[in-house]
């Protein structure tokens, strides 16, 4: 794993702002290579997709990173022609369509462990779909059974999307937060299971506000679940990223230059530290902030920050860590060995395609 001064590095979601001419995107990853992370979000694209190619791998992500695949686009595509899709569906073969997707982030995190000898991926990111349409206990069956397969190591971490709501138009509409850890926590999880990774900007545009992450992490810290952090923007105000409270991953605001077209996100240097600085027992001073009301950063979105306090049920579990699973593997750490949380970072300059 790669640290910087005993802590973490964070991993990259630079998909979403990754060129689409394979020259430029080339060049593109090569200053990604430059910036001192930790590794990449990775997302699952549909079946054939250059990006899921050895040779696009091999071109594309250092040897050295620890990877995050992500299903979200592969979910947000079947949806759009597959409305009951989902690991959470009750039509079981809805939910055998969802399984078979995660399915393929598995042979990926296999294919690449035995290309490499080691394990590649620390964690595969699955979600709740279709929502409503769904329920926990399909969710529970989803999570149990791919908690039994050999994920090379991988943490199998369920992302918390903006759920429905009576009050506003959801985007993703999924299960509720209390649902997915339930359903976490039946499916074994722990420090040796399933966890709950949390987004800045989708709690927001779920509360509709900067401080429901907080109320996030502290629900999912409280259940010992809380595996991983993901900074990625949002925003009340219709922007060039799109119109308002869409889930389309603006750049935090700051002082930067390069960020000076997303200084309507709701997410800064302060919310970032904020957040990362929780205590465990969610004693958190959460606060909603206007871009007029911006603050001065003592340090850049995505700069090394001090190791977040997370209880130590979560940091056994490890946010983006070794990836324990219940069953024997064949790779990853040895069982014991100590590891730190890790955290996501958003990426931060232009717009990303839709269906992420």
């Amino acid at each position: 794993m790669t640290h910087h001064d005993d802590v973490p590095l964070p991993l990259l979601g630079a998909y979403a702002m990754a060129p689409t001419d394979p020259s430029d995107e080339s060049a593109f990853y090569d200053g990604v290579a430059e910036l001192g992370i930790g590794g990449l979000e990775l997302p699952l694209p549909l079946p054939g997709a250059p990006s899921l190619e050895t040779a696009w791998l091999a071109r594309n992500v250092l040897p050295s990173w620890d990877l995050l695949v992500t299903c979200i686009p592969t979910v947000m595509g079947r949806l759009t022609t597959d409305p009951a899709y989902g690991l959470a569906a009750t039509d079981d073969d809805a939910r055998a369509r969802a399984l078979a997707d995660v399915a393929r982030a598995r042979d990926l995190a296999l294919r690449l462990a035995d290309e490499h000898g080691h394990r590649r991926v620390v964690a595969v990111q699955v979600h709740s779909a279709p929502g409503p349409r769904g329920g926990r206990e399909a969710l529970t069956r989803s999570l149990e059974e791919i908690a039994g397969w050999d994920l090379a190591g991988a943490r199998l971490l369920v992302e918390h999307c903006d759920a429905a709501s009576d009050e506003h138009v959801a985007v993703k509409g999924f299960l509720a937060l209390e649902d997915e850890l339930a359903a976490v926590r039946f499916a074994g999880g722990a420090d040796d299971g399933p966890g709950v990774s949390v987004n800045w900007g989708r709690s927001a545009i779920e509360g509709r506000s900067a401080g429901t992450l907080l109320e996030h992490v502290r629900a999912a810290a409280d259940a010992g679940l809380l595996g991983a952090v993901v900074l990625s923007g949002a925003t009340g105000e219709a922007t060039a990223w799109g119109e308002a409270w869409g889930d389309a991953h603006i750049p935090p605001h700051g002082d930067d230059p390069a960020l000076a077209a997303s200084s309507a996100s709701l997410l800064g240097p302060d919310e970032v530290r904020e957040t990362l600085d929780a205590p465990p027992d969610g004693a958190v001073s959460s606060r909603s902030r206007s871009r007029s009301g911006r603050r001065t950063p003592t340090s850049p979105p995505g700069s090394p920050s001090p190791a977040p306090r997370w209880p130590s049920s979560t940091t056994h579990g490890g946010p983006l860590d070794e990836g324990r699973v219940r069953r024997p593997r064949r790779h990853g750490r040895p069982h014991g060995a100590p590891h730190r949380p890790r955290r996501l970072r958003a990426p931060r300059h232009r717009p990303p395609p839709g269906g992420s």
